[in-house]
């Protein structure tokens, strides 16, 4: 989920802008129409590239070549995507208003699934964020008049968790839904180790569905992980060209 916005906490360099499109079903999976393509930008001078590369060896190197020893997929690939969604920003978050609207619909019953998900895995999976501990702890530390809060404090409750499922994060930025049926929680992909482990099981459930070769089908890997699908037509029509530019310079970089 790439941005334009680069005054993200976390650190970025200035000068150069991320993606910054609308999205179909892809690893994100922002479900959001495809906006008008904006007006083709100068090309980014190189020296502003290799900046923003050495920006995310040195804040994600080390990290994506431990995880890497588990996937074919090389770090370098991981790189040049972390520089098209998030500049290199592991706190990155962007709300998704349509994923939210699809998400509230499929809770509400009004849509059977979305996403590959059903009301019953959503409704679970809101439980778990709304209790995240165990029956015990909470009869310990809470009153047993809990279970009658006013239901609007609980749908306020239930709606920040939609809220959250329905955003994208950190740096290759996932979406929070895709944490249905996983382990872990929505707040664990601001983590690395968990948000780049992740990252590789979305890429390699690509892979097997496509039938790509990870080692090599890079321009397809991108398209994927932006449209949903190896040729799927990316709303910045530079969005491959960028990452596999990316990735040869951040191959001097290592």
């Amino acid at each position: 989920m790439g941005r334009d916005g680069w005054g993200l906490t976390g650190g970025v360099v200035p000068g150069i802008e991320t993606p910054g499109e609308s999205r179909k079903e892809d690893a994100g999976g922002s479900g959001r129409a495809a906006a008008a393509q904006p007006a083709a930008r100068a090309e980014v001078p190189r020296e502003l590239e290799q900046k923003l590369l050495q920006h995310v060896h040195d804040r994600c190197h080390a990290v994506m070549v431990e995880v890497c020893r588990y996937s074919s997929v090389p770090p370098a690939f991981l790189a040049a995507l972390v520089a098209n969604e998030s500049g290199g920003n592991g706190k990155a978050l962007r709300f998704e208003p349509a994923v939210y609207r699809h998400l509230k619909s499929l809770a509400a019953g009004e849509r059977p699934k979305y996403a590959g998900h059903d009301r019953d895995s959503l409704q679970r999976e809101i439980e778990e964020m709304l209790h995240p501990k165990s029956a015990a702890f909470h009869a310990h530390f809470l009153s047993a008049t809990w279970g009658e809060a006013p239901p609007k404090a609980l749908a306020a409750c239930r709606d920040e968790a939609l809220r959250e499922l329905a955003s994208s994060w950190g740096y290759t930025q996932i979406m929070g839904y895709h944490l249905l049926g996983r382990p872990g929680t929505v707040l664990d992909l601001l983590e690395p180790r968990f948000h780049f482990g992740l990252a590789l099981e979305l890429l390699a459930d690509f892979a097997e569905r496509y039938q790509l070769d990870v080692t090599r089908e890079f321009a397809e890997m991108f398209r994927c992980w932006n449209t949903g699908q190896p040729y799927g037509a990316t709303t910045d029509p530079r969005y491959v060209e960028k990452g596999l530019r990316r990735m040869e310079i951040y191959r001097f970089i290592e």
